[in-house]
C-alpha cells in the first residue's frame, strides 16, 4: 500500500511538473530522483577551473577520457556530443562525488575544458589530475618518470632477498 502511495505522489508531481513547466522539465525531474542529473553541476560552472587548449574538440575529449581511464576514476555519465563527462571515485574524496568536466569548442582548433563540482576539494583534484594528463598527452610536459620500485628487505638470518 505504501508503494502504491509513492507511485501515486510521484506520477501527480510530475504531471503537475508538466503542466506548469513542459516535459523538458519532467525529464529533468526524473533525472534528479534517479541521481542522474546534470543541473548542479552545470550551474556550478560558473566557479569552475577551465584551460583552453590549443587542440579539436574530440581530441580533448578522446586524450581526457584516457587520462580518466589512467587515473582510475569512475565514469558515471558520460555525452560525448553534449560535451560533458561525469567522473566520481577520485582519491581522498567521498566516493559519491561528482565531478563534471565539460567540453566547450572555442574553434576548430580550440577546445575550453571547465571541471566542476559541488566539492571544491574534489574539483581541485580532478583539475590539477587531467590538465596534467592532458598537458602530458599533447606534448607540453614531459611524461612522468616512473614510480621507483620498493627496496628489496633482506632477511638477516638467510641470504635470501625478499621482496
Amino acid at each position: 500500500m505504501r508503494f502504491i502511495l509513492i507511485i501515486a505522489i510521484l506520477v501527480l508531481s510530475s504531471s503537475c511538473t508538466v503542466l506548469e513547466h513542459g516535459a523538458d522539465n519532467t525529464v529533468e525531474f526524473g533525472k534528479t530522483i534517479w541521481g542522474s542529473s546534470t543541473r548542479a553541476l552545470e550551474e556550478a560552472r560558473v566557479k569552475a577551473i577551465t584551460k583552453t587548449y590549443n587542440k579539436t574538440y574530440w581530441d580533448c575529449v578522446r586524450s581526457a577520457i584516457a587520462v580518466i581511464g589512467n587515473k582510475k576514476w569512475v565514469i558515471f555519465k558520460k555525452d560525448e556530443i553534449k560535451g560533458y563527462v561525469v567522473v566520481m571515485g577520485v582519491t581522498g574524496c567521498v566516493n559519491t562525488t561528482e565531478i563534471g568536466i565539460f567540453f566547450d569548442e572555442l574553434s576548430d582548433t580550440q577546445t575550453r575544458i571547465e571541471i566542476s563540482s559541488l566539492s571544491t576539494n574534489a574539483k581541485r583534484k580532478v583539475a590539477k589530475g587531467l590538465f596534467h594528463g592532458l598537458d602530458i598527452a599533447f606534448g607540453y610536459l614531459p611524461p612522468d618518470p616512473p614510480e621507483p620500485k620498493a627496496p628489496l628487505k633482506i632477511d638477516q638470518n638467510s641470504t635470501k632477498s625478499v621482496p
